[in-house]
């Protein structure tokens, strides 16, 4: 399954950006919030994909995380939703913000994309309240941060090295045992 490309910027436009791989030259869509901190024309950068079917043609989606591509997927999927207006969510609000909005049931902020009138907002936030839970929070210093960083660091997401933290984060203080529980846990799939 295709989950990245990197290739050269060959022009960039608010809502996509033609990246060269090769000899080949990929239209990709992208939310307007990455446009600014997309490099400029000429540069290598590397973008989380996915692919769609749209009738008879085939969508490329860029995004600059793995969490946003993540969101973007989950969002897609939703029935009445589709694609655009998945875009139009990650482009304004990240994974984390958009959780809170939605826990929250802030139909007001949620409103404010394009796309999204206030009973639309409203029966987003009741169909993906039980769907989307806000990741608690891991008390911050010592061998839980030092944990949470390198999980990071082995490619894990912050939300995946966080579960799995969570469960040993009050009775665990050694660095050693939180990263070989949390990594046994992350790699048989268990969740805490």
């Amino acid at each position: 399954m295709l989950a990245g490309l990197k290739g050269t910027i060959v022009e960039k436009k608010t809502d996509r950006v033609f990246l060269q791989i090769g000899p080949v030259v990929m239209e990709v869509l992208i939310p307007f919030s990455l446009y600014e901190k997309i490099p400029p024309v000429g540069q290598d950068y590397t973008f989380w994909v996915v692919l769609n079917l749209r009738g008879e043609h085939l969508e490329l989606y860029g995004f600059a995380d793995q969490e946003t591509r993540n969101l973007f997927k989950r969002l897609q999927a939703l029935p009445r939703l589709g694609p655009r207006l998945a875009l139009n969510i990650v482009s304004v609000f990240k994974p984390e913000e958009f959780t809170q909005v939605v826990a929250e049931g802030d139909v007001e902020r949620l409103s404010r994309v394009p796309g999204i009138g206030p009973k639309r907002a409203a029966r987003l936030c009741v169909e993906l309240r039980s769907r989307l839970k806000p990741e608690k929070a891991l008390p911050t210093g010592g061998p839980l941060e030092e944990a949470l960083s390198a999980l990071m660091n082995l490619g894990f997401t912050r939300k995946e090295a966080t579960e799995a933290l969570q469960y040993d984060s009050e009775t665990v203080t050694d660095l050693d045992t939180l990263l070989r529980k949390a990594l046994r846990r992350l790699c048989e799939g268990v969740k805490p």
